[in-house]
C-alpha cells in the first residue's frame, strides 16, 4: 500500500540533519510493521538504539516532529477549500511498571497509568469523508487528584478553583489550534464535536469569531425567550416535521471519557428517523461567567427515531449549528456533517490497534508524546487507504497499491489476472493474505496489517529474484 509517510515529515527541523533523516528512516519502517514492537519494525539493534535515543532527546519535541504532517494537512485542506474538523478526546492506557509524568485515566479499571490526547482531525466536507490528517492534538496527564477531591480536601479555596485551567477548555483550544492551521491555506472549515462539547462558553467562543460548527447537544437549555416553549427539549418536540428517512445505525460500544454515562451499548439496526428543525436563542446559564452574552442564537436540527426496538435506546440528536437549515437538503447536509465526525473515533482505533500504541514499551511522557508524532501521520495513512476502499472502491488498484504488489497478489492468485482489479479487491486480497476470509465481512487493522507485512516481504522477495 502507498503509505508514504515519510513525506509527511518533509521539511522536519530538528537542529540537525542527521536527525531529520532518522525520522525518516524510522517512519518508512514502521508504517510497514505499524502493529509490531520497536525491536521487529526497526529490524536491527542498531536502528533501534537510534530510535530510543531520538524520543528520548530532550532536543526533539512532539510540536516539532508534527509540525510538518500539520502543514501537509493544511495543504490538502487548501485543495478541499470546505473541510470539516472532527474534535475528540481520547485516552492511552498503560500496563506494567510506573512511568514517568503519566497518571490516573478516569476508564480504567485496573491499575495502569496513561494521559488523554483531544484531536483535531480534517475531514473532506464533500461527502467522501475522506480523512485528510491531523491539524491539532493536546495531550496531557491527570498526575495530581481532581479538583474536587482537593476542594473537599480544604487544600484550594473556590477563587483558586476558578483560576485553574479547565480540561473542558481543550474544546476551545483544539478550535483555535486549528483555525491557525488553515488560516494561511485559506481553508473553510466547519467544526464537528460529540455532546460533550455541550458548552456555553464554548457556544459564545464559536459564535463570537464566526466561526462555522455543528455540535450535539447534551444539556436541556431554557430559551432566552420562552413562549410555548420553555426549555429546548420541549421547542424540539414541537418543531414541525420537515421529513423522514430509514437510514442503518451503526453498532456502538459504550465510549465514557470522564465517569457521567452519556450513552447506551447498541446494535446495528435499521432506523426510522424523523428531522425536525428552526431557530433559537438559548440563554446564558447561571453558573457561567457574566461577561459571556445573556443569549445566543442558534439553529437546531433535531433527529428522532420512531419504534425502537425494546431494550434500545432510540436515536435522538439535538445539534446546534451556523449552518443553514432553510430547505430539505440543508438540514441533511447538517446531519451528515455530524456523522462524519465517526471518522475520528476511527483514527483513534487505527492509532490503538493499528499501530498498537498502547502497547509501546516506553517509560515516560516524554518518549510516548514523541512517538505519537511518529505514529499520527501513519495511523492516517492506514485510515485513509481503508477509507479509499469504502468510498472509492472502484478506483483502480494502483491508487492503493504498487505496480508489482498487484502482480504479487495475482502470482499468488488473491487477485484476478483477466481484468483490471479495483481498489476494494486488492483492498480484500492483502485481508486475504493476512488471513481474512471472504465471508468475514470487511477487514479489521489487524489483519489488514498482518497483510500488508506479508505482501512487503513478499514483493521485496519478488524483486529480489527478478533483480529489481
Amino acid at each position: 500500500m502507498q503509505l508514504d509517510v515519510r513525506a509527511e515529515f518533509d521539511g522536519l527541523a530538528l537542529g540537525d540533519r542527521r536527525r531529520a533523516e532518522r525520522v525518516g528512516r524510522i517512519v518508512e519502517r514502521l508504517s510497514v510493521r505499524p502493529d509490531a514492537s520497536f525491536p521487529v519494525a526497526l529490524g536491527s539493534r542498531a536502528e533501534t538504539e537510534a530510535f530510543y535515543r531520538l524520543v528520548e532527546s530532550d532536543s526533539v519535541t512532539f510540536d516539532a516532529l508534527s509540525g510538518p504532517h500539520r502543514a501537509e494537512t493544511a495543504g490538502r485542506c487548501r485543495e478541499r477549500r470546505l473541510v470539516l474538523v472532527a474534535h475528540d478526546t481520547t485516552d492511552f492506557h498503560f500496563k506494567g511498571d510506573a512511568r514517568k509524568g503519566l497518571g490516573k485515566v478516569s476508564t480504567s479499571k485496573d491499575k495502569s497509568q496513561g494521559f488523554y490526547a483531544h484531536v483535531s482531525l480534517a475531514i473532506a466536507a464533500d461527502g467522501s469523508r475522506e480523512p485528510l490528517g491531523v491539524l491539532a492534538v493536546r495531550r496531557w496527564a491527570r498526575t495530581e487528584p481532581g479538583v474536587s477531591t482537593r476542594r473537599r480536601a480544604g487544600e484550594l479555596t473556590i477563587a483558586e478553583v476558578r483560576q485553574l485551567p479547565r480540561e473542558s477548555a481543550r474544546w476551545g483550544e483544539g478550535v483555535a489550534l486549528a483555525e491557525r492551521e488553515l488560516a494561511e491555506a485559506g481553508a473553510v472549515p466547519i467544526h464537528i464535536m460529540d455532546s460533550e462539547a455541550d458548552d456555553f462558553a464554548l457556544f459564545s467562543q464559536l459564535v463570537g469569531s464566526s466561526q462555522r460548527f455543528v455540535i450535539r447537544g447534551y444539556h436541556d437549555r431554557k430559551l432566552a425567550a420562552p413562549t410555548a416553549a420553555r426549555n429546548l427539549q420541549e421547542l424540539a418536540t414541537m418543531l414541525p416535521v420537515a421529513f423522514e428517512v430509514y437510514a442503518d445505525i451503526s453498532r456502538r460500544k459504550v465510549r465514557m471519557f470522564d465517569d457521567r454515562k452519556r450513552q447506551q451499548k447498541r446494535e446495528m439496526r435499521t432506523a426510522q428517523l424523523v428531522f425536525h428543525a428552526g431557530a433559537t436563542s438559548i440563554a446564558r446559564p447561571a453558573h457561567v461567567e457574566k461577561e459571556l452574552p445573556r443569549e445566543l442564537k442558534l439553529n437546531i436540527v433535531h433527529v428522532r427515531e420512531v419504534g425502537a426496538p425494546d431494550g434500545q435506546e432510540p436515536v435522538d440528536w439535538t445539534l446546534y449549528t451556523t449552518e443553514p437549515i432553510d430547505t430539505d437538503d440543508q438540514i441533511s447536509r447538517v446531519v451528515a456533517f455530524y456523522r462524519a465526525r465517526w471518522v475520528i473515533e476511527e483514527f483513534f482505533k487505527a492509532l490503538k490497534t493499528g499501530c498498537a500504541f498502547e502497547k509501546r514499551q516506553l517509560e515516560s511522557m516524554h518518549t510516548l508524546d514523541n512517538a505519537l508524532a511518529l505514529f499520527l501521520p501513519i495511523a492516517w495513512g492506514l485510515l485513509r487507504l481503508r477509507s479509499l476502499a469504502r468510498d472509492y472502491p472502484d478506483l483502480p488498484a494502483t491508487s492503493a497499491l504498487e505496480p508489482l504488489q498487484i502482480t504479487v497478489l495475482q502470482k499468488l492468485k488473491l487477485l484476478a489476472t483477466n481484468a483490471a482489479p479495483t481498489v476494494r479487491q486488492a483492498l480484500l486480497a492483502v485481508a486475504q493474505l493476512g488471513g481474512s476470509l471472504k465471508q468475514n465481512g470487511e477487514p479489521g487493522w489487524i489483519v489488514l496489517g498482518r497483510g500488508y507485512q506479508e505482501l512487503v516481504a513478499t514483493t521485496a522477495g519478488f524483486r529480489l529474484a527478478l533483480n529489481l
